[in-house]
Formats: structure tokens, sequence, C-alpha cells
């Protein structure tokens, strides 16, 4: 019989977290190359969640987390419940940090709209986007770090989603995206925020990958 004070085991997924959430912290200028050597080793030899999180300490604030500017969800009581972009013979953008609705409706008929949520924040749970375009299109672009559920149909145009990577984080935020397109069109798919230093975040995954190969 396991003891119930055994320590919980870590999965692949959980070190794969850590490893990104570093990389993208040094290409952002918050570890130094010689910070993000040693915690990188460290992520291999963790043997517990809690191991695992000390090593994302943020080095010029103890109290703070480095991966509390790279969060998705936010506080429930901060989103607010229902919202609407609407497009017709026009357009529409959103673009940068804002916090997405519980239930945000989107519509563009004869026009078209484009979401980059990339930055935004999501309630905890489950955020329903339904999306209708009717001779028109809407680019949907969600942040790597959600689950994504899609549930959509066309007439006479598309609606497509790509899928990405899976996430098995079973704390992230879920975006559940619905609708139809009608000789029009929409299109979703993930993609991880940007950074300061694009080639700094690829090498710091080079150098994890390295770092594991050696042990």
């Amino acid at each position: 019989m396991n003891s119930p004070y055994a320590p919980i085991p870590i999965s692949n997924a959980h070190r794969d977290r850590v490893t990104r959430l570093l990389s993208a912290a040094f290409a952002n200028d918050l570890l130094s190359m010689e910070q993000l050597d040693q915690r990188l080793a460290a992520v291999y030899r963790a043997q517990t969640p809690a191991e695992l999180q000390q090593l994302l300490m943020d080095p010029s604030d103890p109290s703070r987390s480095l991966d509390d500017w790279q969060r998705y969800s936010t506080t429930d009581s901060l989103v607010p419940e229902r919202g609407v972009a609407v497009a017709v013979m026009g357009g529409f953008g959103v673009k940068g940090g804002w916090m997405v609705p519980r239930h945000l409706k989107v519509w563009a008929v004869m026009g078209g709209g484009e979401l980059d949520l990339r930055e935004a924040r999501f309630s905890p749970g489950v955020t329903h986007i339904e999306i209708v375009a009717c001779m028109g299109g809407v680019e949907l672009t969600l942040p790597e770090g959600v689950r994504v559920e899609v549930v959509g149909g066309a007439f006479l145009g598309g609606f497509e989603h790509k899928a990405g990577t899976p996430i098995e984080d079973p704390e992230a935020p879920v975006v559940r995206v619905s609708g139809v397109a009608i000789m029009g069109g929409v299109d979703i798919s993930r993609m991880r925020r940007e950074y300061k230093n694009e080639r700094q975040y690829l090498a710091a995954l080079a150098r994890a990958t390295e770092i594991q190969r050696g042990r």
C-alpha cells in the first residue's frame, strides 16, 4: 500500500511547463543566463511539484512568481459577464491585455473582425465565445496556454480550427467557441505570446534540451 505521505509524482508535462516559463522569463530579461542554467538543471532534479514551483520564484522579488505575468486566468469577480463585438459593413480589431467576458458574442456581417487574445486574461473555468460570420470573416487568435473546444459549422463558407499542441494542465482556462459561417469564414488558431527577445526564448529552449540530454 502506498503511503499517504508519499510525494506527488511529477509528470513530463509539469517539467515542460516550468521549462517554458523559465525560457519566457529569460526572453523577457527576468533571469540572467547563469540563473537560467541553474534553474533548468534543477528542473530535471526536482522530485516534487513544490520543488518545481520554487524554481519560478522571481529573483528580484521573492514574494512573486515568474509565472504571475504569464497567467491566462484572473480573479473571477473582475471578469465581465457578457460582451459583444460587431462589424457590419466595416471592421473591428481587438488586441492587447483585456478581460475577456465570460460570454462573448461576435458578429461580422459583410465585414471583418480580428480578435488577438494572446495577451488577454480569462475567467477561471469556461469562457464562451459565439461567432456568427455572414458574408464576412472573423480571425480569432488564442494563447497556447488555454484549452480550446470548438463546435461550429459553415454554409457556403468555412469554420476552421488549427488545434495546435494539446494542453494537459487541468487548471488551464477553457475557451469554448461555437457559431456559424454563412458565405463567410471563421479562422481559429493558437499562438504563444510574443517576447522581448525571440532569439533568447528559442536559445533557452535549446539549452534546456541540451541539459536534459546530458543528464
